[in-house]
């Protein structure tokens, strides 16, 4: 029986070819895209769940309230002290884990062959009894309980020292500490999916060598990892330990002015729910992988109905075959079977593409997203259960209604040639038809949209000029500022340099923090702010805008000590509501006392994505800057450059000349928003080839029933744009059904969706206009393609037709 129609399937694949290969190809096409966001969403989903103690590791973030609700900070650090509290005092956790990171530090082997800017990782001794990652090489019990020992990955090892038996290697810092790092592990390349990412794992202990912050509550540089006890009623735990700061710090204990809260995240939810500020590592939306899993169903399903609309459609075709069947003592239960089987063998063979599709383009797309997906059977023990599925929910999905359907035609009926399709078929045909270009015309507005925001994140006045600036980080610690003056000095007499300027930060880096206090006195109120430390020429360099006061100038001698300027929100912050208001206020910074002397507009020191934050500029003075910037001549960029790299060797002969573009790394915080508008509008595109293929489809299956419909009003004198309108119209309708239920479908959705950005563009009424016009206009297209082929025809071939 099962060979019978398996033989009868394949029969009616060669048969009806056209017809096959429409749904062949449109099923691959919805199976490829769904492996793929299949392999993606799991993929994100199981971000540290490689941890034998997944189940039992909390992190602990730090709410940080200012007084009269004059805001709220929500951190992913806290003060290093907390997590020795917290082990102490609450014998439910296990374990501590504390981390803390230094960017770009160089690191060079001993005889300084070579050397680079590195990210530093620092970690108590128990990191690799609490974290399952792999070590090569060294005891995890005893690779960081010393100072100035460390752990360096796999990649890292073959890099400076073109092996993996590195231990008992020393590496130095020299612009942070004299002694020498000994390699004492190395770890395996760690996994894609760990939202804790370093090369680099030095021991917490350096840290108290250098007494660096590690018994304050304020300073929050420090991630906080917790091991608890199995059984332990987490939430109970999270309520005491989240006001545990007010036992230590006695004037938060009436919550009025400053204070901290503390909560606990389970591990595994880390990667996709948690937006906090300081993520030790990118992390993705849980909204964003919803996302992609929807849109995967959804092509899953749109293939599936074009099955569904070619096989009800051509039931006129199968008729006779079902009254046969039945004559000679075929059931309905084994016509639902033969029916289900040609689907889901089409479902395989689809399958079989698919897979063969995504293999040739898996590499492309990792290197596009960044990730590791594989097609690996014994990596992803899942993946045939998926494929499984696949085929069966694929096979059934299509093929029930289509079995259902054909499988209750009349023998009498359809024997002696009376059958028709029924209402209720072309109904549902309908339906689907419409619910195809409802998800099509969806997806091609929210990608317009999706365009519109990110250009309008592009284009927005950022406040700051970035075009033709150049930087180089200047974090050298045993160079004096003077070094970087003299450089400075040098290249503003430089042909090609317009203004060169020396600042702890520059756009796209993150602000630093610290306390500023509204007066001189001791017990003044204080406030948290972000601040940058920068020179005479900042402003002019990046043409800020003054709204009140003045700049630093070197005629005011006491502004390197004694000034301070605020942008809008640090003017806000501190609660003036007029620039002019603020000029000649006092404020204490660290040890500085002095007064404001200029406000100036708001811009966005970091991308569109994060708010403003209220800040203040101090001269840097003294102090080794973090970074030089200069804006450029566009004249001869490889000459100008020359010229920095000469300065900078002839300054800073130990250093590493590393030059970055303002523009190109502020925008590099915009990579995963475009990769995420990529990504959708490949999809939108592939939903409207499915959805396209159906209607072609029908079109021509409709055309054929209509062939002598078409002979007869042709001799009749009816014109071929006559033909064409008879064609088209009835699918036309369904499509602009369609665009009316799709419109206000993405206008929810979008709005919901913008509302997720501080600065957004708004939902222009011509995007829902246009991506209805391209729906309506590529279905068109496809109808009339089919149509011009009827219109065109000999209506003599028509009327012999049988």
């Amino acid at each position: 029986m099962y060979r019978n129609y398996l033989t009868t399937a394949l029969r009616q694949f060669v048969k009806q070819r056209s017809y096959a290969l429409l749904n062949l190809l449109g099923l691959t096409l919805g199976m490829s895209c769904a492996i793929i966001i299949f392999l993606f969403v799991q993929d994100e989903w199981s971000f540290d769940a490689f941890h034998q103690k997944k189940d039992q590791i909390y992190r602990l973030t730090c709410t940080y309230y200012l007084p009269e609700d004059a805001g709220v900070e929500e951190n992913a650090t806290a003060g290093a002290v907390v997590g020795q509290m917290v082990d102490k005092d609450f014998p439910e956790v296990k374990q501590v884990v504390r981390i803390q990171g230094r960017s770009d530090r160089i690191v060079q082997t001993s005889n300084a062959e070579k050397k680079f800017f590195e990210d530093i990782l620092y970690a108590d001794s128990n990191f690799f009894e609490l974290f399952s990652f792999d070590l090569l090489e060294g005891n995890p019990r005893k690779v960081l309980t010393d100072p100035f020992q460390i752990v360096i990955s796999e990649k890292v090892a073959l890099r400076y020292f073109n092996r993996t038996n590195v231990v008992g290697e020393l590496l130095q810092m020299p612009e942070d500490y004299e002694t020498p790092f000994q390699i004492t592990g190395v770890v395996k390349d760690l996994p894609a999916n760990s939202h804790i990412q370093f090369d680099f794992l030095a021991s917490m202990e350096t840290f108290y060598t250098a007494g660096l912050y590690m018994d304050s509550w304020w300073s929050f540089s420090t991630y906080t990892y917790l091991e608890v006890a199995e059984g332990t009623d987490v939430a109970a735990l999270g309520e005491k330990i989240k006001l545990i700061s007010r036992t230590y710090i006695p004037d938060q204990e009436d919550g009025s002015g400053y204070r901290q809260e503390y909560y606990l995240q389970p591990l595994e939810a880390i990667h996709l729910y948690s937006d906090l500020r300081y993520e030790i590592s990118p992390n993705n939306k849980a909204s964003t992988v919803q996302i992609f899993l929807v849109i995967g169903i959804f092509l899953l399903i749109m293939a599936c109905v074009n099955f569904m609309n070619l096989a009800t459609a051509r039931s006129l075709s199968r008729a006779k075959e079902v009254g046969l069947r039945k004559v000679i003592g075929a059931t309905r239960q084994q016509l639902i079977g033969q029916f289900l089987s040609e689907s889901s063998l089409l479902a395989f063979l689809s399958l079989l593409l698919a897979l063969g599709l995504v293999a040739i383009g898996l590499e492309s797309i990792n290197q596009f997203t960044g990730k590791a997906l594989s097609l690996n059977m014994t990596e992803n023990l899942w993946l045939p259960l998926l494929l499984l599925g696949l085929v069966l929910f694929v096979g059934l999905f299509s093929g029930s209604y289509p079995a259902l359907f054909l499988s209750a035609f009349r023998p009498a009926e359809t024997l002696k040639g009376s059958f028709k399709s029924g209402k209720r078929g072309v109904s549902l045909r309908k339906v689907l038809v419409v619910g195809q270009f409802t998800i099509s015309t969806v997806l091609i507005i929210s990608t317009l949209m999706i365009f519109s925001q990110y250009s309008y994140m592009r284009d927005k006045d950022l406040g700051f000029e970035k075009e033709e600036i150049v930087f180089v980080p200047t974090k050298y610690v045993n160079q004096a500022a003077q070094n970087f003056q003299t450089m400075k000095e040098q290249l503003e007499n430089e042909p090609g340099f317009l203004n060169v300027t020396l600042s702890s930060r520059v756009p796209g880096k993150n602000l630093g923090n610290n306390v500023v206090r509204l007066g001189w006195d001791e017990e003044a109120e204080w406030s948290d702010m972000r601040y940058i430390a920068v020179d005479y020429d900042f402003i002019e360099t990046y043409d800020l805008e003054l709204l009140a006061g003045r700049a630093f100038e070197e005629s005011f001698g006491t502004d390197v000590e004694e000034a301070f300027l605020l942008n809008e929100s640090g003017m806000r912050r501190l609660g003036w509501n007029d620039p002019e208001e603020a000029l000649g206020k006092q404020l204490r910074w660290q040890q500085r006392r002095g007064r404001v002397i200029g406000v100036v507009k708001d811009f966005h020191f970091m991308s569109v994505n994060q708010a403003i934050e209220p800040f203040l500029m101090v001269m840097n003075g003294s102090r080794t800057p973090g970074y030089l910037s200069a804006r450029i001549s566009t004249a001869n960029h490889r000459e100008v450059l020359d010229k920095m790299e000469a300065a900078f060797a002839a300054n800073v002969p130990n250093g590493i000349f590393e030059y970055q573009f303002l523009n190109e790394d502020f925008d590099q915080q915009y990579k995963a928003d475009e990769k995420f508008q990529s990504i959708f509008s490949i999809f939108a595109i592939i939903a409207i080839i499915i959805a396209c293929l159906g209607l072609y489809g029908l079109s021509a299956l409709s055309a054929e029933m209509k062939i002598k419909e078409i002979g007869i009003r042709k001799v009749l004198g009816a014109s071929n744009w006559d033909v064409i309108s008879l064609m088209s119209r009835d699918f036309t309708k369904l499509v602009a059904i369609a665009m009316v239920i799709a419109i206000p479908l993405a206008w929810f959705g979008l709005d919901r969706w913008l509302s997720t950005f501080p600065y957004h563009a708004p939902i222009y009424v011509w995007i829902f206009i246009l991506g209805g016009f391209l729906a309506l206009f590529i279905a068109s297209l496809t109808i009339s393609f089919q149509a011009v082929r009827s219109a065109a025809g000999n209506p003599v071939d028509a009327l012999s037709h049988e």
